[in-house]
């Protein structure tokens, strides 16, 4: 890799860690609040994994380490997101997303399938591993939901859950390839 890839690439990481920051603390763009109880669908696995897809793994990491400590600083300016100060619920899921990201998309990368075929799967890998390790470190290691609680509410915090994982699922399935031939082709030019 030469010096001008080594600068394109460190500027564009530069501009997704940017975005991932603006997205974080300005309403409704990278955390989009639907309900009362403080529900949201992010968008930030968007960015990251688009990042993890042109720049590669090592990239992807570090941009999801930007999206979990942007989580971490938005949780300490607001109680009703306490649980996301721990690491392992808010840094630990976003940097494997990049990971899986950047890794994923190495290894599509060898096969015969379309790239815009590939960035689609990598786009709903991210997406899932985003949702699952999220969920799950949160039942570990935040608030999670007690028995009582889930019996009372389960149903309806599964449903959240579900139509959450879903629009973010698809969203991250349209947007990431879209906005990968659009990079792709802006960088190819300059």
């Amino acid at each position: 890799m030469n010096s001008k890839t080594k600068i394109q690439n460190l500027v564009l990481a530069s501009v997704f860690a940017a975005l991932i920051l603006a997205m974080t603390f300005i309403p409704y763009t990278g955390y989009i609040m639907y309900a009362p109880a403080g529900i949201e669908i992010t968008t930030l696995h968007i960015v990251t994994i688009l990042g993890a897809s042109l720049l590669g793994w090592k990239y992807g990491a570090v941009l999801g380490g930007v999206w979990g400590l942007a989580c971490i600083l938005r949780a300490a300016t607001n109680p009703l997101w306490a649980d996301f100060m721990n690491p392992m619920i808010s840094l630990l899921p976003r940097i494997a997303v990049g990971l899986v990201a950047g890794l994923l998309f190495m290894a599509l990368k060898k096969t015969r399938l379309p790239m815009f075929v590939s960035v689609g799967i990598v786009a709903a890998a991210g997406t899932v591993t985003n949702t699952v390790l999220v969920l799950t470190m949160y039942n570990f290691f935040g608030g999670g939901i007690t028995q009582g609680v889930f019996d009372l509410l389960g149903s309806i915090f599964s449903t959240l859950i579900a139509v959450n994982g879903t629009i973010e699922l698809v969203a991250a399935i349209v947007l990431v390839p879209l906005l990968y031939n659009a990079v792709t082709k802006a960088t190819k030019k300059s």
